[in-house]
């Protein structure tokens, strides 16, 4: 059956306080979150802890969950089963890449991902929508379908974040495999090699991470960068459409 958690779409639902493995900003004016709302919250705590994996950031999670269920409720994901999160507080030089299968509580793919060669070196610390910033950029995407091009086998990102990844599109900002992005060539020089912008994974797992993702559903470009969680069109959407 498809998962669905019928959350509640408000700003306040966003910072809503969290008990548990990590914690929420408070809300502006100090009152609690109704027992709706706060029920919601809880539902996905349940769902994090039921996915028993410590490398996924519960912050991480709670806003990419937020999103799915906004951009969910938009009509915006065809592929509704699947979550995918890059995790940039995490360096490049370990795992941070995580397809999670909503249905089945559980990660189907964990990988290494790149950044951007401007956004940093082993940590990314700058972000960018910019065109030739050379920089990752934050925020929510649905994906789109495979092509063969420059870079082989890859896959379009269509961003939905107004002012933060709407221009992937046009930066070419796409899901593709590169040598540089391996488990040798953390052990050769201690991080991973950057891409000019794009998620670049391992070609061993490239065209099955791909394969498994493609056709409308959520990826979520996560950093604990406040100006962002607090301005994200997905994560404050308040009955507009992304």
């Amino acid at each position: 059956m498809i998962f669905r958690l019928s959350l509640l779409v408000s700003a306040v639902f966003l910072i809503a306080p969290w008990t548990g493995t990590g914690s929420w900003t408070g809300n502006p004016d100090n009152e609690r979150a109704p027992r709706g709302e706060s029920l919601k919250i809880k539902q996905i705590q349940e769902k994090y802890l039921s996915i028993h994996d410590s490398a996924i950031s519960a912050d991480a999670f709670r806003y990419g969950m937020i999103g799915y269920e906004q951009l969910l409720s938009a009509g915006n994901v065809s592929n509704d089963s699947l979550l995918t999160l890059i995790d940039f507080s995490r360096p490049s030089a370990i795992e941070r890449f995580f397809v999670i299968n909503l249905n089945r509580n559980m990660v189907i793919y964990k990988s290494l991902v790149s950044h951007g060669r401007n956004s940093g070196e082993l940590y990314a610390s700058s972000f960018s929508n910019k065109i030739h910033s050379h920089q990752s950029a934050l925020g929510f995407y649905i994906t789109g379908e495979p092509y063969s091009g420059s870079q082989g086998y890859s896959l379009g990102l269509n961003g939905l974040d107004t002012g933060y990844n709407d221009l992937s599109r046009i930066r070419a900002i796409v899901i593709h495999g590169a040598g540089y992005a391996t488990r040798e060539y953390v052990h050769r020089y201690g991080r991973l090699g950057r891409s000019f912008g794009c998620p670049a994974l391992p070609p061993s797992i490239n065209k099955r991470v791909i394969d498994a993702i493609k056709g409308g559903s959520v990826v979520f470009g996560y950093f604990p960068d406040q100006t962002y969680l607090q301005n994200s069109v997905v994560l404050n959407w308040n009955g507009r459409r992304p």
